[in-house]
């Protein structure tokens, strides 16, 4: 390869990870109550275009989209934007490592039902040191939270992810793979 192409296809894989990152970052701000025995727990849908960006573009680019698309968060939100990036990295590398082993439908299902139980494991296990941390809510007080809300909405959280994800991933990685993106490989239903 011609450094010349190298140099086009690093190019296009820098604009199209800025696109992702961007898409992430606006979604990052739409925020859903989906749970309503917890209407404080707000889900939005970035994790989905990290988790897309992911397995096309493998672990390092997924984890830095999720993790650059949350950073303007972190004025707002300093304790929830640091466990969104990591619950979302925790879904997304996973993921995506799976992904690269076995680059089917088998592959995408089996990698985001790891990176999901992985993201929930985190996400609950973040909240018992966080949580204490900027509410007046004991540990022990969270502990009591993980059965009855916690885990159900974290669990809701990836079901959608998951969903949305094997909804999008052959179309995006068709559109990705039709504008000649070097970086992308196939994906078989």
């Amino acid at each position: 390869m011609s450094s010349s192409s190298t140099t086009h296809v690093n190019t296009k894989k820098i604009a199209l990870a800025a696109l992702f990152t961007a898409a992430s970052l606006v979604l990052s701000f739409i925020q859903i109550p989906i749970f309503p025995a917890a209407p404080w727990l707000m889900y939005d849908p970035s994790g989905i275009v990290c988790l897309i960006a992911s397995l096309a573009f493998g672990p390092k680019l997924g984890a830095a989209v999720a993790i650059i698309s949350w950073l303007p968060r972190v004025f707002l939100d300093p304790f929830g934007a640091p466990m969104g990036m990591a619950s979302t990295c925790a879904l997304v590398i996973p993921a995506a490592l799976i992904y690269a082993k076995t680059r089917t439908r088998a592959g995408s299902i089996a990698g985001m039902i790891v990176g999901a139980v992985v993201s929930i494991v985190v996400a609950c296990a973040l909240n018992l040191v966080v949580t204490p941390l900027y509410t007046a809510v004991s540990v022990a007080d969270v502990v009591a939270m993980i059965l009855p809300i916690l885990l159900p909405f974290n669990t809701l959280k990836m079901v959608i992810n998951v969903v949305a994800g094997q909804i999008l991933l052959a179309p995006c990685m068709n559109v990705l793979s039709a504008q000649g993106e070097g970086a992308v490989h196939g994906h078989s239903a």
